[in-house]
């Protein structure tokens, strides 16, 4: 364990949240924030590390995450008791708190790549202030490719459209030409599934398996993507409760 600063750490540290925000002109812009268990509620990382209880930032060796060294007494209270259940477990216990996130101008084509590179099956759509507008899966990405195609369909006089490429006829100084991918805009699901930091982890679940979906966005006190809940950060939970995962794995 080491720190930035130097302090020696107390027993209590808090996760750095991270949201990374991708724009359409290709801009990316990472929003941090701390559970304060002080005041119960989200702040954002630099109002954290002005409080007079900061201990620190500290980074475990070989994890992602950062982490706020707390010396307020409420710290260790605000902790997950040992053997918690399901219905005592808020989501924020279990939900992923680095999240990758895009606005709606950026184009399929950039969505794609990120999926591809990170691994990921969804993404929030988020607005400029980190607040949910919509989702995006994979599913939906297939699913505006497999109606528009690669290319636009375009009729004029000469080409012949098929579904998602087209035929044409040249004429002297004409030449087809591919127009841009549409944006996430139009293939995301507007409007999101979310759930407070409080919930309890069995109202996730219960949620997934009522609408069929495959993760819920959780959202701070101000209405911010503050962590993503899936059903594989719950039945990773329930291994680890059983004995079956240590919680390192």
């Amino acid at each position: 364990m080491s720190t930035q600063t130097g302090t020696a750490l107390p027993s209590t540290l808090l996760e750095i949240r991270n949201l990374h925000v991708v724009s359409g002109d290709g801009q990316t812009t990472d929003v941090r924030s701390v559970r304060c268990p002080a005041q119960g509620r989200t702040k954002a990382l630099d109002q954290c590390l002005a409080c007079a209880d900061n201990g620190g930032v500290a980074k475990e060796q070989g994890a992602r995450n950062g982490y706020v060294a707390c010396r307020h007494p409420d710290a260790a209270a605000a902790a997950l008791p040992p053997g918690a259940d399901v219905d005592r477990t808020p989501v924020s216990a279990v939900m992923s708190t680095q999240v990758l996130a895009v606005r709606p101008d950026v184009s399929l084509e950039v969505l794609a790549g990120l999926f591809l590179e990170k691994g990921l099956g969804g993404a929030p759509v988020v607005d400029p202030e980190g607040h949910p507008i919509g989702v995006v899966s994979r599913t939906d990405l297939l699913d505006e490719r497999f109606v528009a195609g690669d290319t636009r369909e375009a009729l004029a006089r000469g080409w012949q459209a098929t579904q998602g490429r087209y035929r044409v006829e040249l004429g002297p100084g004409i030449h087809p030409e591919a127009l841009p991918y549409d944006s996430v805009a139009d293939a995301m699901t507007r409007g999101a599934l979310t759930l407070p930091e409080t919930a309890p982890l069995g109202q996730a679940a219960a949620l997934m398996a009522v609408r069929g979906i495959h993760r819920v966005l959780v959202v701070s006190e101000d209405g911010r993507v503050a962590g993503i809940v899936t059903g594989s950060d719950i039945a990773r939970w329930v291994a680890q409760r059983g004995g079956y995962l240590r919680a390192e794995a």
